[in-house]
């Protein structure tokens, strides 16, 4: 009998593999990717603070698939590898923070590396 997780891990496996057979085109394209949706989530956090939790009715579809593209990828490092930010939002307001040009010369490993870093 197969559990969901199995299909969560085999999943993320493929999601790895992806990352890692990218080109050097593509591994660009992924960290502008990574760039902008965790704008997006921290965007709309930001503005759920502001209009009291109201931004989740608000959040188009596509916003919240950018966002939650960005939770997913934060969410699936910090299981795997050590981080020291506290949390996954504060990782997605280092991430957000980079230039969109910046990921033309930075990997998303590299991304997620800096975004764990000590502050």
């Amino acid at each position: 009998m197969k559990t969901p997780y199995g299909q969560y891990s085999f999943i993320a496996f493929l999601v790895t593999l992806a990352f890692t057979l990218a080109t050097p085109a593509q591994a660009n394209k992924h960290s502008e990717r990574l760039i902008q949706s965790c704008n997006e989530l921290v965007g709309i956090y930001a503005e759920r603070d502001k209009q009291n939790l109201l931004a989740g009715v608000t959040t188009s579809v596509s916003e919240a698939l950018q966002a939650g593209y960005c939770m997913g990828v934060l969410d699936e490092y910090r299981r795997h590898d050590r981080c020291y930010s506290h949390d996954w939002f504060t990782q997605a307001q280092k991430i957000a923070e980079m230039s969109v040009g910046y990921s033309e010369r930075i990997s998303v490993n590299e991304l997620l590396e800096f975004s764990c870093e000590r502050s």
